[in-house]
C-alpha cells in the first residue's frame, strides 16, 4: 500500500488501527468466553499485554528501518494543516471546533440514553459482564440474543476497562472519526483533488443522522466504517495487489455484516463488480485466493455466533416463524418489479420530510397516490414493518437527511450526463443499485433513515465530484450553510442538547400552548390568577383550552412572559447535559418510565442488592441499572426472572441468581407469581411496582 502523502498516512494510520482493534476485540471476546473468562481482570491483562507487544514490534520495526518514530513529529505539520489554502484552513478548523469537539464532549459526558442501546444494545454488555462470556442468557427480550453483536464486542470492552458507561460512546464516535478518514481517502483512491476530499469529509460529517450516531451507543457509524473500508480497500486492491490490502478489505466486510447485516446488502453491487475487475487483472487463480480467504474470514466471524443461535434457535441467524421465540421478520416477503419501486419511494420519503406539516401531507399523498396507480398496497403487512407515514421528527433514531438526499438525487442523474467519467460512473451504479437491493430485499421500516448511511457516505463521493471537479465550484459556499444547519443537530439533540434549542426556538417565536395542562395546583393556580383573560380556566378539567388566538406576536410575546415567569417552561430551559441530573438523563428517550422510577430510587438505599426483573412487556431494562449504579456505590445486578420456557435449557440459566428486590411493570404479576408471605413492602408507582422481599429468592418464572 504505497501511500506516501503526509495527510494520507495519518488517515490510513486512523483507519487501520481502528480495523486492527476490531480484530483483537473479536479475538479477546470470542477467546476468553469460550473459558468464561470475560472480566475486568483479564480484559486489563489482555490489553496490557496488546500494548506491550505493539510497542515492542514498533520498536523493531524501528531499528530495522521499516518505520520511522519520529514521524510522530508529522503531528505538528498536520496540526497546522500545512499545504492547505486558508480558506480550507478556516473551514477545517470551524468544523474541529463547532461539531468534532462538541461531540466528543458528548460521546463521554452524555449518558447513554438510546432507547435501542436500553432495549439490547447495552442490556448484552451487563450480561456478558454477569455470566462471564457471550452465551446466550434468559431474557424477556429475544432481541438482545440473535441480533448482529459486533458492535457490542467493542462497548464491552469499554466497560471491562473502565468499569463504567461512560466511554461507550466513543465507539461510535471513534468510528464517525475513522469513517471521515475514510469518506476522504475513498475520494482521493477515486482520483479526485484535495479540495473535493474535504468537501466529502465535511459533507459526511454534516449528515444529520451521522451527528445524532456518533454519540449514540447504536452500531450504524461502526457498520457505515466497515463499509466504506470495504469499498475503499476494493479499490485500493485493484490498484495494487497486496495481502495486507485484500485482508483489510475481507476483514472490513466481514465485521462490517457482523455488526449489521443490511451492510452486506449494500456491499453486494461493489463485491460483483470487484470480482469481474479481480478476474480481469490478476486472472483466475489469484480470484480463487480472494474466494477462499473471504469464506475463510466469514466463517471464523460468525461461526461462533451463528452455532450459538442455531443450538438455541435451530436457525443461524434468527428464530423461525413457527417459534414461540419469533420476533419479527425484516426480510420482505415477497418480491417484483413494483414491489422493489415502493420500497425505493418509501425508503426515499423518509429523506423528504421538513418542518412542515402541509408540506409532509402533500409528500405523502403523492406516495399514496403513485401506489393506487400501481396497484400496490403502501401498507402491506408483506412489504413493511412500520405503516407509512411522512412526518418530521428530530429523533435520534430517524432524523431526515434531506439536503443531502436532494443533493445525491440531482448528482445521480446529473452525473451520466458527463462524458468519460467511467469509474466514477460505475462507482454509483454500484452504489445506487446497492439501495436499491435494501429497499428490494428487507420490509420498510420508519426507523431506516439510519440504516441508509452506507447509501449516503457513496452518495457524498458522488455529490463531492460534481461540485468541486465538475462544476469547479467553490466548496465554502455549500459548506458553510450545512455547517450552520448541521450545528443544531449538534446542540440540540433532544437526547443530549447543550443548549435548549426547543426553549430558545419557542421563546424566539413566542410560542404559546394551545391548552395549559398542568398537575401542580400551586403554579395552576397561578397561571388561572395571571391568565383567566387568554385561557378558560374550569375546575375538574385536566387541560385548560386558549379561549382565542392572540391577535399577534407581541400579544403573544405577553403570555409567554407569564407562562415563562410562574414555570412552565422551565423542564424544556432546563433540558441540557449540564442541568439534567445523569441518572435522569438515561431517561431522555422514555420520561415517562423516569417518572415512574425516580421516586422508587428512594428506596434503593443499599449496596450488593440483586434487582430481579418481572416484566410483562418484552423491553430492557439497562437505564433501571444505570440510575441504580448511579446511585450505589456497589450496585447488584440485575436480571429476568420472568422469561419463556425454551430459554431454560441455556447454560447460564443454569447459574444461580439471587434477589432482594423484584421490579415489575404489572401488578398482576406480581399478585400471581410472588408468595405473598415474602413480601415485605411494594412501593407503588403508575408504570411501575418496586416489591421488598423479606428473604432473598432464587425464584424464575418460566411460560
Amino acid at each position: 500500500m504505497a501511500e506516501r502523502g503526509l495527510y494520507t498516512r495519518a488517515r490510513l494510520s486512523i483507519v487501520l488501527s481502528l480495523i486492527a482493534n476490531g480484530i483483537i476485540t473479536f479475538f479477546y471476546s470470542e477467546l476468553f468466553s469460550f473459558f468464561d473468562a470475560i472480566g475486568q481482570v483479564s480484559a486489563s491483562i489482555f490489553w496490557s499485554l496488546v500494548v506491550i507487544l505493539s510497542g515492542t514490534f514498533l520498536w523493531y520495526l524501528n531499528r530495522r528501518g521499516k518505520i520511522r518514530l519520529d514521524d510522530l513529529l508529522l503531528l505538528k505539520a498536520i496540526s497546522r494543516l500545512k499545504g492547505l489554502s486558508v480558506s480550507n484552513k478556516i473551514i477545517t478548523w470551524v468544523s474541529l471546533l463547532l461539531i468534532v469537539i462538541p461531540l466528543f464532549f458528548l460521546a463521554v459526558y452524555a449518558p447513554a440514553n438510546n432507547f435501542d442501546g436500553h432495549s439490547y444494545h447495552l442490556n448484552r454488555v451487563l450480561f456478558w459482564i454477569d455470566n462471564g462470556n457471550l452465551g446466550h442468557f434468559p431474557t424477556q427480550h429475544i432481541f438482545q440474543l440473535y441480533l448482529n453483536v459486533f458492535a457490542e464486542y467493542l462497548v464491552l470492552q469499554t466497560f471491562l476497562l473502565s468499569g463504567s458507561d461512560y466511554f461507550s460512546g466513543l465507539i461510535q464516535f471513534g468510528s464517525f472519526i475513522g469513517s471521515l478518514s475514510l469518506i476522504s481517502l475513498l475520494v482521493k483512491k477515486l482520483g479526485l483533488k484535495t479540495d473535493t476530499q474535504l468537501l466529502a469529509c465535511l459533507l459526511l460529517l454534516t449528515l444529520p443522522i451521522g451527528i445524532f450516531e456518533s454519540t449514540s451507543v447504536q452500531v450504524d457509524y461502526v457498520a457505515c466504517f466497515f463499509f466504506i473500508a470495504y469499498v475503499y480497500f476494493g479499490y485500493s486492491l485493484l490498484e495494487e495487489r497486496s495481502w495486507i490490502t485484500l485482508s483489510a478489505m475481507l476483514v472490513s466486510l466481514s465485521l462490517g455484516g457482523f455488526t449489521k447485516y443490511p451492510v452486506l446488502i449494500f456491499a453486494i453491487p461493489f463485491t460483483v463488480y470487484f470480482a469481474v475487475c479481480i478476474l480481469i487483472q490478476y486472472r483466475f487463480t489469484y480470484a480463487v485466493k480472494v474466494v477462499i480467504t473471504a469464506i475463510v474470514i466469514l466463517l471464523v466471524t460468525f461461526a461462533p455466533f451463528f452455532s450459538r443461535n442455531y443450538q438455541l434457535l435451530g436457525h443461524i441467524m434468527s428464530p423461525p416463524e413457527d417459534s414461540r421465540l419469533f420476533a419479527e421478520k425484516i426480510p420482505s416477503d415477497k418480491h417484483s418489479f413494483l414491489f422493489t419501486v415502493s420500497g425505493i419511494v418509501k425508503n426515499a420519503s423518509l429523506h423528504l420530510n421538513i418542518p412542515s406539516t402541509a408540506v409532509n401531507f402533500s409528500i405523502e399523498k403523492v406516495v399514496r397516490n403513485l401506489h393506487d396507480k400501481m396497484g400496490v398496497d403502501i401498507d402491506d403487512p408483506a412489504l413493511r414493518l412500520d405503516r407509512f407515514r411522512v412526518r418530521y421528527s428530530v429523533h435520534e433514531d430517524m432524523v431526515p437527511n434531506t439536503f443531502h438526499f436532494l443533493l445525491i438525487l440531482v448528482g445521480g442523474v446529473f452525473v451520466f450526463f458527463i462524458s468519460g467519467a467511467r469509474t466514477i460512473k460505475w462507482f454509483w451504479v454500484c452504489s445506487f443499485l446497492g439501495f436499491v437491493l435494501f429497499c428490494t430485499l428487507l420490509k420498510f421500516q420508519l426507523w431506516s433513515s439510519r440504516t441508509h448511511m452506507p447509501f449516503f457516505a457513496m452518495g457524498i463521493v458522488l455529490v463531492s465530484y460534481i461540485y468541486s471537479d465538475v462544476l469547479r465550484w467553490r466548496i465554502e459556499f455549500l459548506v458553510i450553510p450545512f455547517l450552520v444547519m448541521s450545528s443544531l443537530f449538534v446542540y440540540g439533540n433532544p437526547n443530549k442538547a447543550l443548549v435548549p434549542v426547543v426553549y430558545l426556538t419557542q421563546k424566539a417565536v413566542a410560542h404559546i400552548p394551545v391548552a395549559i395542562c398542568y398537575q401542580d395546583s400551586l403554579r395552576l393556580e397561578m397561571f388561572r390568577k395571571h391568565l383567566s383573560e387568554y385561557y378558560l380556566f374550569k375546575d375538574g378539567n385536566d387541560c385548560h383550552p386558549l379561549k382565542q388566538w392572540p391577535s399577534g406576536y407581541w400579544e403573544r410575546r405577553k403570555v409567554f412572559s407569564i407562562l415563562e415567569k410562574y414555570g412552565y417552561y422551565d423542564e424544556d430551559r432546563n433540558a441540557t447535559v449540564f442541568r439534567t441530573s445523569r441518572a435522569k438523563g438515561y431517561f431522555l428517550s422514555h420520561l415517562a418510565n423516569y417518572q415512574s422510577f425516580g421516586p422508587l430510587l428512594d428506596h434503593m438505599n443499599f449496596n450488593h442488592k440483586n434487582v430481579g426483573i418481572l416484566f410483562l412487556r418484552d423491553v430492557g431494562f439497562y437505564h433501571y441499572w444505570a440510575a441504580m449504579a448511579e446511585k450505589q456505590e456497589n450496585p447488584g445486578m440485575m436480571k429476568y426472572i420472568r422469561y419463556r420456557k425454551e430459554l431454560s435449557v441455556l447454560e447460564n440459566a443454569k447459574k444461580p441468581f439471587c434477589y432482594d428486590y423484584i421490579l415489575a411493570d404489572d401488578a398482576n404479576l406480581i399478585r400471581e407469581l410472588i408468595p405473598r408471605e415474602n413480601i415485605d413492602t411494594v412501593y407503588q408507582q403508575p408504570l411501575l411496582r418496586l416489591v421488598k422481599l423479606k428473604k432473598p429468592s432464587c425464584d424464575v418464572y418460566t411460560f
